[in-house]
């Protein structure tokens, strides 16, 4: 029986992940004149961007401080970030969920600051039971730890979860734990490669909820 869904914070329920790929791109061009290809950020959607810089460092030039760069585009990261609305079909999925008596969670590879203030900004915290970030996790996805860790604060086994992921990264987290996963992708994650999953929607306002519920309970109603 399906008691809980546990949500990916960036890409699911914010588009956040569009604004940093901007902010990276536009500084590799200015400052490198190198182009950036989507497809080579993704290795950090999702997860830490360690391996990302490592690929830059490789890729680009040796000389390339990842930390003293995101320190200074912080500000900007924010302005941009300041007023994005919900992905679609964001709110009716909590609140539906809520009505069906799920517990919410969410499980993010971002430390708590960012999703809280989102969230209190859209008026969406209230509705999360639990949070699962990096300053309770030591390892984040692809490790199955912040999807556990949420599973554990919400008082449920991981078979009776639903994650909703948007990257290769959340979707190996997921798999990993044991939990089967929604894919809801946007226009960054598309090009990841994913499989297996349990099912993929455009949005969340195409996934139906309610047919999820049926389906962990064996097809009965509930």
């Amino acid at each position: 029986m399906l008691k809980a869904v546990i949500f990916d914070f960036d890409g699911v329920i914010v588009d956040t992940e569009t604004q940093w790929f901007e902010i990276y791109r536009d500084w590799l061009r200015s400052s490198y004149q190198y182009d950036l290809d989507i497809r080579d950020y993704l290795v950090c959607v999702g997860s830490d961007n360690q391996e990302f810089f490592r690929f830059l460092r490789e890729k680009v030039s040796p000389e390339i401080n990842g930390e003293a760069f995101e320190a200074s585009a912080a500000q900007e990261f924010l302005r941009r970030s300041s007023t994005l609305p919900p992905m679609r079909g964001v709110e009716g999925f909590i609140e539906k969920a809520k009505e069906r008596g799920l517990k919410l969670g969410i499980a993010t590879s971002a430390t708590e600051k960012k999703p809280v203030s989102h969230l209190k900004r859209l008026g969406l915290l209230e509705y999360f039971d639990a949070l699962s970030t990096a300053d309770i996790c030591r390892n984040v996805k692809p490790a199955p730890d912040l999807f556990l860790k949420a599973a554990e604060l919400l008082g449920v086994t991981p078979e009776e979860c639903l994650a909703v992921e948007d990257s290769g990264n959340g979707l190996i987290s997921a798999n990993r734990a044991g939990i089967r996963c929604l894919l809801v992708t946007n226009q960054i994650t598309q090009y990841c490669d994913f499989e297996p999953y349990y099912r993929r929607a455009a949005s969340l306002e195409e996934a139906d909820l309610d047919e999820i519920i049926r389906d962990y309970a064996g097809g009965k109603e509930v």
